[in-house]
């Protein structure tokens, strides 16, 4: 599987999420609101398609990880705050967040899959042309990234994201490839002055129109050809003179 990254552009994160929020399609409803929940709380898509509209009701979301099976408390922003409650109005708490047209056999509603939210994620990388590798991760990564943008806190991040040390959540979130690159902006020991080397002058400079090979060539050819007549001219001489 290829390598996801993070959405980096701010540019390209506004286009995506003002566009989204004004389609009336239950689909693409239901795609913002995961896009939007995705890059709000950094959690796995495992967990995201497990909630609920009673999980994300408070200030904060309490889950259990099913990756890890540890628990987490994550704060909600005022804005993803905001979308939630105007989102979720007439739905029930226990109505899943992001709704399958598929239901169970007692009728109520099931949620969609991590395949079905990978697909999700293909078709707004499709509409919106975000390049590279995109995946239900570059939600997690894309939250990541923003997260320490803002805070500049790795280990705030790395108590966020539950992972075992700083140094995993700075590659998690491709900051060290970053950093590596900031580190070279400035680097020039014995501040060396470069000076960019002058065109060396070839002789006239030949118009667009002028065919430079093909004169060559033909000059070329007639001198071979003037050469091998004065050759055969002086044979021929030589010739004459010993009859």
């Amino acid at each position: 599987m290829n390598k996801v990254h993070a959405i980096k552009d701010t540019e390209k994160l506004l286009e995506i999420q003002e566009a989204m929020q004004k389609e009336t399609g239950a689909t693409w409803r239901r795609r913002f609101l995961l896009f939007m929940v995705g890059i709000h709380t950094g959690l796995r898509i495992s967990d995201l398609v497990r909630l609920k509209v009673k999980h994300v009701s408070g200030p904060e979301i309490e889950t259990i990880e099913k990756k890890t099976g540890k628990r987490s408390v994550l704060p909600l922003s005022p804005l993803i705050r905001l979308v939630l409650q105007d989102r979720l109005q007439g739905m029930a708490p226990d109505d899943y967040l992001f709704p399958s047209r598929n239901h169970n056999k007692d009728g109520s509603t099931k949620s969609i899959t991590t395949r079905n939210a990978y697909d999700d994620m293909q078709t707004i990388a499709d509409r919106f042309n975000i390049r590279g590798p995109v995946g239900c991760h570059t939600l997690r990564k894309t939250f990541g990234y923003w997260h320490y943008q803002n805070n500049h806190d790795l280990e705030l991040l790395r108590q966020w994201f539950n992972h075992a040390n700083t140094a995993v959540t700075l590659r998690y979130i491709e900051m060290d490839v970053e950093e590596r690159r900031k580190s070279v902006i400035g680097h020039n020991p014995g501040k060396f002055q470069y000076e960019p080397e002058k065109p060396v002058n070839r002789g006239r400079p030949r118009s667009a129109s002028e065919p430079l090979e093909v004169v060559n060539l033909d000059r070329a050819a007639q001198g071979a050809h003037r050469a091998a007549v004065m050759r055969q001219k002086r044979k021929e001489g030589a010739h004459g003179k010993k009859k």
